[in-house]
């Protein structure tokens, strides 16, 4: 019965890959290194795919990565995978599941989280990698030179509380390279109250995958973070990055004043 089920779903892959395929491109992955094909799994969404052959990553991990290498200031390194061995700054990622880890992982600079109700807040599981609740972070001040977060806080019930810890655990001088689901001509829409112990639902219930969409960002998100104390400037992907596999993206890059 396993193997049927199996059968059925390679057609269904191969449609997508034929359905797209004149969307796929070739270049350089900036993460891994190597020559490669980004393949599209949607043209409408391609910032969340056009991933890497080799090392499956997004087009908007890669704008990250962009942006990581630029801080990081290694100009004659151009990919992650030799970036992550010689930086020596303090990086915080709230995801420990990517392949940023698996480049970054040797190095004890480098941070990850996960976060569960089932394990308590702080506590290290792994290699550096520990339970954290982005409202409640347990680094102490002033700790990362960087903070990545790729398309989660969306997904966090006080955002600006997870903002200000954010802003609380870097450096002054730090970043934090974020993306998040955003509309650029109007402002925040939030799915769901959570102005009280129970949230009330505004709008039919979204899931990322299995994460609950709270909100999606608007243009009043620029005076709340320069309220807090960041300097925020917007990126967007240019010609020139589509070598890299670049594709419809954007990247938020906050500083710490």
């Amino acid at each position: 019965m396993k193997s049927l089920n199996k059968v059925k779903k390679i057609p269904k892959y191969l449609s997508i890959i034929l359905k797209n395929f004149r969307y796929f491109r070739l270049g350089r992955c900036n993460i891994c290194g190597k020559i490669t094909v980004f393949i599209c799994v949607d043209i409408l969404t391609a910032r969340n795919n056009m991933f890497c052959l080799f090392c499956r990553s997004s087009s908007r991990k890669r704008h990250i990565a962009l942006k990581l290498m630029e801080t990081i200031n290694l100009p004659k390194i151009d990919n992650i995978k030799k970036s992550a061995k010689k930086s020596m700054l303090k990086i915080y990622n709230t995801d420990s599941s990517d392949v940023f880890y698996k480049y970054f992982k040797n190095n004890k600079n480098y941070f990850a989280s996960f976060y569960s109700e089932e394990i308590p807040t702080g506590t290290c599981i792994n290699d550096n990698i520990y339970c954290q609740n982005l409202e409640h972070l347990t680094f102490n001040d002033n700790t990362f030179d960087i903070v990545i977060s790729e398309d989660v806080l969306e997904h966090v019930r006080d955002y600006k509380k997870a903002f200000r810890e954010i802003y609380r655990v870097l450096k002054n001088g730090g970043v934090h390279i974020l993306t998040i689901p955003f509309y650029f001509c109007k402002e925040t829409v939030i799915r769901i109250d959570t102005s009280q112990d129970i949230d009330i639902h505004l709008l039919p219930v979204e899931y990322h995958g299995k994460f609950i969409a709270y909100r999606k960002f608007g243009i009043d998100l620029f005076p709340f973070l320069k309220d807090i104390g960041f300097d925020t400037i917007l990126h967007f992907g240019t010609l020139k990055d589509t070598h890299c596999g670049i594709f419809n993206s954007f990247v938020f890059v906050s500083t710490k004043k």
